[in-house]
């Protein structure tokens, strides 16, 4: 079984996609409210709807289960809560996937769950998300795939996984058979990373400016972005992460031309007035640039101005 922390975008898209690759999953949502129906529309236009197991708690597993994966799929700011929430429903042998944008939690996790498998998880799948605005009307969630890209998944802890006599590179076993273009990373700090310098180039401009990503190719932006890679450039290498501008220049070129007409998570939390995942993106590079002794001025501008607007 699969349980999914996060009833938003990317939690809807995973489990809608795993059950369609007929895996067990549950959710679990906030709302006592959530909808015991799913309607999904796939990237081709095809419509799709499920009958969903949901709660606000984590299902107690049979012993034959007990190693059922975790996925979290909640902003990094609600990461570690979402987790201490369901303590008591989980095991020690139970592996926690986070799949977030940002980093710095599953250093959080650990310290709680010191015992579990952690595995860090990016992807570059988009969907969107609409519910009703009365929560007791028993209307369907809705989700919108938008985007299709690569998800690697790889273990952040060194917790010894053969104990259990398990792989845990078999963990994502179901997410490949749900989704095209899974797969397991050695080097997943590295990919972590990257989507960090991704998150960083694209999310604050398009939440302080509210512009879609593909107006980011102005040529404005585009100078801007450079000097917000340069920096974050410099302290990835200090932290022994080889990133390479033009690697990055080219890799934040593509998302762009990619996802041109989405709004980034930032953009729409800043539109909705919701908190953001400022601290888990550009505040995560600020605080290793203060210990290696490094000046990021635009990222720290950028920072400033989210912070502001997050409580304007």
């Amino acid at each position: 079984m699969i349980q999914i922390i996060g009833a938003g975008a990317i939690g809807c898209l995973w489990l809608a996609k795993l059950l369609q690759a007929k895996q067990t999953c549950h959710i679990v949502s906030r709302s006592a409210f959530i909808s015991s129906k799913l309607h999904f529309t796939h990237l081709t236009g095809e419509e799709q709807q499920f009958t969903i197991s949901h709660s606000h708690r984590l299902l107690n597993t049979k012993e034959s289960e007990q190693n059922s994966t975790i996925l979290v799929c909640v902003k990094a700011p609600q990461v570690l809560n979402a987790l201490l929430m369901q303590k008591e429903y989980i095991s020690s042998q139970q592996v926690i996937i986070l799949m977030h944008n940002g980093y710095g939690c599953a250093e959080e996790v650990k310290q709680h769950f010191p015992n579990n498998p952690i595995v860090c998880a990016t992807t570059a799948n988009a969907s969107l998300f609409k519910k009703t605005d009365n929560p007791k009307i028993e209307s369907p969630l809705c989700v919108t795939e938008t985007g299709h890209g690569p998800s690697f998944f790889g273990a952040f802890n060194t917790v010894d996984f053969k104990s259990h006599n398990t792989d845990l590179s078999k963990v994502i076993l179901p997410f490949q058979k749900a989704m095209q273009d899974v797969y397991w990373s050695e080097d997943i700090i590295e990919k972590c990373w990257l989507k960090l310098a991704i998150n960083a180039a694209i999310n604050p401009l398009t939440a302080i400016k509210q512009i879609q990503n593909g107006q980011l190719q102005d040529e404005q932006y585009m100078a801007l972005i450079n000097k917000i890679l340069e920096e974050v450039t410099c302290i990835a290498n200090a932290e022994k992460i080889l990133l390479t501008m033009p690697f990055l220049q080219k890799t934040v070129s593509d998302v762009i031309q990619a996802t041109t007409e989405n709004f980034s998570s930032m953009n729409r939390d800043i539109f909705y007035k919701r908190p953001t995942e400022i601290d888990y993106i550009n505040g995560y590079l600020l605080n290793k640039a203060k210990s290696h002794k490094i000046k990021a001025p635009i990222l720290s501008d950028l920072y400033a101005q989210i912070k502001a607007l997050e409580h304007h």
